[in-house]
């Protein structure tokens, strides 16, 4: 019932802007982001290929108020704030400056840094064990 009252006060408000006189771009963008493109396309009594072909043609997207968008500090592109993890700083909810795909390749790069290392740790622990071991049949040699 309540898709209902919505389609209805939208159609009496494109009603009162045809009577104003409005051209249907007009009206398209005073409406578009007020709801689903098929309450749209009810609305205003058209088909709802029709209606993605006018808002492809005019240049309309689909809620583009609530598509917040921040601009990285890593990559310094501009994302949706969705791709922002949430934590808490300082006792409040805040979003991250990094986005989730430059965080993700931050620590994989740390994780990878931090095997390599430990892998070339062991690896020099190998190499003294050898060296000692080599010095160690030296020395048995200059005994002999």
């Amino acid at each position: 019932m309540n898709l209902q009252e919505d389609i209805q006060s939208i159609k009496r408000y494109v009603v009162r802007l045809e009577e104003q006189g409005k051209t249907e771009l007009e009206i398209l963008k005073a409406i578009y982001k007020w709801g689903t493109q098929a309450v749209i396309a009810e609305v205003l009594n058209i088909n709802i290929r029709r209606l993605k072909y006018l808002s492809k043609k005019y240049g309309l997207k689909k809620n583009d108020s609530s598509r917040i968008t921040r601009r990285c500090t890593h990559c310094g592109e501009e994302q949706s704030l969705s791709n922002f993890d949430v934590v808490y700083e300082k006792g409040k909810l805040r979003n991250k400056r990094v986005c989730y795909a430059c965080q993700r390749d931050y620590y994989r790069t740390k994780y990878m840094h931090r095997v390599i290392v430990e892998n070339w740790e062991k690896e020099q622990i190998k190499r003294e064990i050898n060296i000692k071991e080599y010095e160690l049949e030296v020395l048995k040699e200059l005994l002999k």
